[in-house]
């Protein structure tokens, strides 16, 4: 990678980097206390790179390695569970670099942290081979995938996702992608078919059509969960002058992870959209607090009691697919019931998600499509 990209630290890279170590600082002690207890955890960055940008700002495998380091709760997890890092990165001198800026961070006992040479694709294949050989499970994973190009093999992601305790959190870079599709559709990139049934484990990117860039990204990312197997796919959209550049998703199969990735993408863009620009100034969000708009969140909710009341829970479970958060849930709910939008019943005590009331529009705009915001 060149000098150019590590004199450059714009705001996507603070996003990308905030959202690494926000996920990973619920992450950790989600999976090392409580009733997951599980004695190991990895993290894993497959494109490590030299460890710091030329402005000094920390590169993804010390954002990781910090996020464990200056938790609250480090003490308590290491008493119970181990954390090894590996950092695997294709260019020499960009290793050497690494363990430089490693040798200046002390280590408390149980952290393990490992530089690798190489390439992540055969680092990968070695590893899973000797898993599988040995018949052994892959301990519970954090993988960030931050590829060079956009030439990313598809099964190697879904051999990854086949293990139950794996998340993968992907860049993906689409511009270059796009431009690669749309030239094997017109038959102008030769050659370039069967890169993309390698990445895409198939030909499902010739479905990916339409006049807008966006758009067909929107088609792409909806594509690695389905091939891959992950239950969730959480994106974000990373624009360049207003256009999707890349974009981040994490695939997970638990539940708990999609909460904890959507929690982590609203901190790094607390006005909603699930994007972040280049142009944006990384400390405008310290000065300035966004108020999202909820008025698409109002009317999902009356969708969803068009057809008859729901449990506060309920609404909850269907939210998880949803952009919004379940604060925006129940603030939502409890105006719209002052505002006598709603009406609701709990067994007992006050209007809230713990009672778990039943929840029905209320009589004066029952059948009479959905109300102004």
């Amino acid at each position: 990678m060149s000098n150019a990209y590590w004199q450059e630290y714009s705001n996507l890279q603070k996003v990308k980097h905030d959202i690494i170590k926000n996920y990973l600082q619920g992450w950790f002690p989600k999976m090392s206390l409580g009733p997951y207890g599980q004695s190991r955890l990895l993290y894993i960055d497959t494109h490590a790179g030299r460890g710091t940008h030329l402005s000094g700002k920390l590169g993804s495998p010390l954002v990781a390695l910090e996020s464990l380091l200056t938790h609250a709760s480090r003490d308590s997890m290491l008493a119970g569970a181990e954390v090894r890092y590996f950092f695997i990165e294709r260019d020499d001198a960009n290793v050497q670099q690494l363990k430089a800026e490693l040798a200046t961070v002390s280590l408390p006992t149980k952290v393990y942290v490992t530089p690798i040479t190489g390439d992540f694709e055969k680092q990968f294949d070695k590893l899973l081979d000797d898993i599988d050989t040995n018949n052994m499970e892959l301990a519970p994973s954090f993988i960030f995938i931050d590829p060079f190009g956009f030439k990313l093999p598809g099964r190697i992601l879904k051999r990854l996702l086949n293990y139950p305790k794996v998340e993968l959190f992907i860049n993906v870079i689409w511009r270059e992608l796009d431009m690669a599709i749309r030239g094997a559709q017109k038959g102008t990139a030769k050659g370039m078919d069967k890169t993309l049934d390698q990445i895409f484990l198939g030909d499902s990117w010739r479905a990916i059509e339409g006049d807008d860039a966006d758009a067909r990204a929107a088609q792409c990312a909806a594509i690695y969960p389905e091939m891959t197997g992950a239950k969730w796919g959480t994106h974000i959209w990373m624009l360049d002058n207003n256009r999707v550049r890349y974009f981040l998703i994490h695939l997970s199969n638990h539940d708990a992870g999609r909460d904890l990735m959507k929690d982590c993408i609203w901190k790094s863009c607390p006005d909603g959209g699930y994007y972040a620009s280049k142009a944006d100034n990384p400390q405008q969000q310290l000065l300035i607090q966004p108020t999202p708009d909820l008025q698409p969140l109002r009317e999902w909710i009356f969708e969803q009691l068009a057809d008859g009341p729901q449990r506060w829970s309920v609404l909850t479970d269907r939210l998880r697919a949803e952009l919004w958060l379940n604060k925006h849930l129940n603030s939502t709910l409890k105006d719209l019931r002052r505002a006598n939008r709603l009406t609701g019943e709990a067994h007992t005590g006050q209007f809230a998600a713990t009672n778990d009331p039943l929840i029905r529009l209320a009589p004066r705009i029952k059948g009479r499509g959905l109300p102004p915001g």
